[in-house]
């Protein structure tokens, strides 16, 4: 958090080339169908999830995802929000005791971004910045029992925030078609630690209007209340921004 508040600090003094020219905001919206690869050591035994079998559907309860950019000359300011619930039902690895488990996360991270821009043609343009990443996850294992044994229940919560470090580049392809590539990395320590990686094609039907296709996978490790968990959401996306 020092390296976030030391950032939001330097930038309240802008250079006077960025103050000298206008502020232009961009919003989107998308519609995000993540999978969950999960494993978790609790103390009943591990509980692994695999999201590549093409269930993410049946497997999703809810997800939402919004970006939020603010630009002035080679700075920008990013905000980025999404929330995934999402269960899966397996068997377990101890059939005497319990039949199977059902897992469920609820996963909400808000991340910001201060990103400067380092090189820029007509055709390319390529971001570097720090920011933070706020998480609060929620997690539930249900086993069910095979015979004598009664039903358990495994939960635990946290909410965290990390640093991060970030990468964006945007490829003008033509007048109406454009890619996007991001990445960032950052934690606190060597098990607790957050990294994720977006792609994107897209359209702009006028100055105000364009939509985006892409896939966006996120990965978590952390130890949530006395269970280690790595969790890593991944899927398709579609959105649309507007610009203003």
């Amino acid at each position: 958090m020092r390296l976030v508040m030391g950032l939001a600090a330097g930038l309240t003094v802008l250079p006077v080339a960025a103050l000298s020219q206008e502020w232009t905001f961009d919003a989107s919206l998308y519609g995000w169908v993540p999978s969950l690869d999960a494993t978790l050591d609790t103390a009943l035994g591990q509980v692994e999830a695999d999201g590549s079998g093409g269930d993410a559907l049946e497997d999703l309860d809810m997800a939402f995802m919004g970006t939020f950019q603010a630009r002035r000359g080679r700075w920008g300011l990013l905000l980025d929000v999404l929330y995934a619930d999402l269960s899966d039902d397996k068997a377990t690895p101890f059939d005497l005791a319990y039949r199977d488990v059902r897992l469920e996360t609820r996963t909400a991270a808000v991340s910001g971004y201060a990103l400067y821009r380092a090189y820029e043609t007509p055709q390319l343009a390529l971001d570097a910045g720090v920011g933070f990443r706020t998480f609060d996850v929620d997690l539930d294992a249900g086993f069910n029992s095979a015979g004598a044994a009664a039903d358990r229940d495994v939960s635990a919560g946290d909410t965290w925030t990390v640093p991060l470090v970030a990468g964006r580049a945007i490829l003008t392809l033509d007048e109406k078609w454009f890619a996007t590539a991001y990445g960032d990395i950052g934690g606190t320590s060597g098990d607790t630690s957050t990294w994720q990686a977006f792609a994107s094609i897209g359209y702009r039907f006028d100055e105000r209007w364009s939509a985006q296709l892409g896939y966006r996978h996120m990965d978590i490790e952390r130890e949530i209340g006395g269970i280690d968990a790595d969790l890593g959401l991944s899927g398709p996306l579609v959105g649309a921004t507007f610009h203003f």
